[in-house]
């Protein structure tokens, strides 16, 4: 694949919380979610209504952050052709990984 080049991206992070009332697991990340920081906040301020059950908010108790994320593929440069996306909350693992699966970009 000589003709085709690794590209990474940070992706960003995502933050959960727990709803209160069914205990579902509410997410958000920055690369989904059109209204990430909104989300986020309400989140820590335990506004967030669960997508699960409907009537539970977010318990604010259980609002951490997660990893960053950082996305890849293969992409021959001008072109539209390019390989599957893939992800992984570590860089270099990430870059072995498509390296190994489609080949060294040099």
């Amino acid at each position: 694949m000589s003709f085709m080049k690794l590209f990474t991206y940070r992706k960003g992070a995502t933050y959960t919380a727990d709803c209160g009332k069914c205990g579902t697991t509410l997410w958000t990340q920055e690369w989904v979610h059109g209204d990430h920081n909104d989300r986020r906040d309400a989140m820590q301020a335990g506004t967030l209504r669960c997508d699960q059950c409907g009537i539970g908010t977010a318990d604010p108790a259980t609002f951490r952050k997660q990893r960053d994320h950082y996305a890849g593929h293969y992409s021959a440069p001008g072109y539209l052709d390019c390989t599957d996306w893939f992800y992984d909350t570590n860089l270099r693992r990430l870059e072995k990984d498509l390296r190994d699966m489609y080949g060294d970009d040099e």
